[in-house]
């Protein structure tokens, strides 16, 4: 048996536990090349999926809708209340046009206007018939809403779990089909990192990101509607921080994508350095690296920390700089709101719903931001399994091979020489003959 093979720590990388040098270096840092279009080939992958994506479209719109009513009925039985509440205070006999302009005449002109906006049964108190209608109305409103969105989410989670089993089963043939040079030059931690960690933050991401993005978007569009219906004004104050709060995310976001691409790199580099490290742990501990092994362990752990703690850091101030914007919108719709209503040119029931539209208005922009915050770390996964389906693959055998008449069964070597990598050396000058019989293997310093 010969030898020749790579001097310690000296083979490409990822051929061994002493390949374990290239550890220090670590993952390139660059940013992710492309992150649209990872999105979009990944979107691809959904088409045997469609018809119930579309599904899932269908059953978030209508969930959106049905809640979307809820806060304009509890705004009906907000004024049946007050209404029952004032009526009460009214003599029988009194119409409500007695009623109001007994208050301009006392000078109380706004609270005239806010009596005379509203509908009344002067001497008669709340409407509890009406009231148990709308209230159940919203109950079975909302019930309904939740089942959908069950139904939404259940289908989403097939669609997820699918679409994954299918890129797994991919990226299996992809690796059976790869040249050995892709796996010598390959951390095989980093490798399945890849398969495993980068996979399963790309199903997270899937099944967080699509059912979330849909309602959100469907819950501003219709919130938009009926806050428009209720109060243009008001409409026009809460939409004046929409721009602020997309800029807001969009800043935040920029600044920890190429920290979210670190972290999965570094987690890469980490798992491969690891598995590299145990599977040649005896060869570790006959050359004496195990302390250089330790240091490299403790370089690439603290890379991954800070890129993580950057990332995640980062990314976290989107929710608190969009909760203090909503704030002053909810303040300013406050201020404005009760203004009208003293003013009677608005009920108060209309000024409840629109203080909760605004919450919904506001909510689910943030879960957009949120979203975003995720798309940035399943994207850089994306772009790292893709990297392995892209990988050009081993040329196929010829199916007319050419065929050695009358062998003899003798081979010879002569000055070889051969490398993965150009400037990786791996045999030099190799001059080798094997006679009839013989068996020779040709290995390196792992075995």
């Amino acid at each position: 048996m010969m030898s020749p093979g790579r001097p310690v720590g000296g083979g490409p990388p990822g051929g061994g536990p002493m390949g374990a040098h290239r550890m220090a270096m670590g993952p390139s840092t660059e940013k992710a090349t492309d992150f649209r279009g990872a999105i979009r080939r990944f979107a691809e992958r959904l088409h045997p999926e469609r018809w119930l994506v579309g599904a899932v479209f269908v059953l978030g719109s209508v969930s959106v809708f049905l809640a979307v009513l809820g806060p304009k009925l509890l705004g009906n039985a907000t004024n049946v209340i007050f209404a029952g509440v004032i009526s009460a205070r009214i003599p029988s006999g009194v119409t409500q046009e007695q009623a109001v302009a007994g208050l301009k005449a006392s000078g109380d002109d706004r609270q005239a206007g806010m009596v005379g906006a509203m509908t009344l049964n002067p001497g008669n108190g709340v409407d509890f018939g009406e009231l148990a209608r709308i209230i159940s109305l919203v109950a079975v409103i909302y019930f309904v809403s939740a089942l959908l969105s069950w139904a939404q989410n259940s289908i989403m989670a097939g669609v997820t779990q699918r679409t994954m089993f299918r890129l797994r089963e991919e990226v299996d043939h992809k690796l059976g089909r790869l040249p050995l040079k892709y796996y010598d030059s390959t951390p095989r931690g980093d490798l399945l990192s890849r398969v495993t960690n980068d996979i399963d933050n790309i199903a997270t991401t899937l099944q967080q990101t699509l059912t979330q993005l849909v309602t959100s978007i469907l819950t501003v569009i219709g919130v938009l509607a009926m806050m428009v219906w209720i109060s243009p004004l008001l409409a026009i104050i809460s939409v004046l921080t929409v721009p602020l709060s997309f800029f807001v995310t969009m800043l935040i976001a920029k600044r920890s994508k190429p920290h979210f691409v670190d972290q999965w790199a570094w987690t890469g580099t980490v798992n491969a350095h690891v598995e590299e490290t145990f599977s040649g742990h005896e060869l570790v501990r006959v050359y004496g690296h195990r302390q250089q092994a330790i240091a490299e362990f403790d370089a690439a752990n603290e890379r991954m920390y800070e890129s993580s703690f950057r990332a995640q850091f980062i990314s976290g101030l989107i929710q608190p700089a969009l909760t203090f914007i909503s704030n002053l919108n909810y303040v300013a719709i406050a201020v404005f709101g009760g203004l009208r209503v003293a003013s009677g040119t608005m009920s108060l029931g209309d000024v409840q719903a629109f203080i909760q539209y605004s919450r919904q208005f506001s909510m689910p922009i943030m879960q957009i931001a949120g979203v975003a915050n995720l798309l940035q770390s399943g994207a850089a996964s994306v772009e790292r399994v893709f990297e392995i389906l892209d990988v050009p693959e081993e040329s196929p055998d010829s199916e007319s091979p050419a065929r050695i008449i009358d062998p003899a069964g003798r081979i010879r070597f002569e000055n070889v020489r051969f490398r993965y990598l150009e400037d990786v050396p791996l045999i030099e000058d190799l001059s080798l003959d094997v006679e009839p019989g013989q068996t020779i293997a040709i290995v390196g310093p792992t075995g």
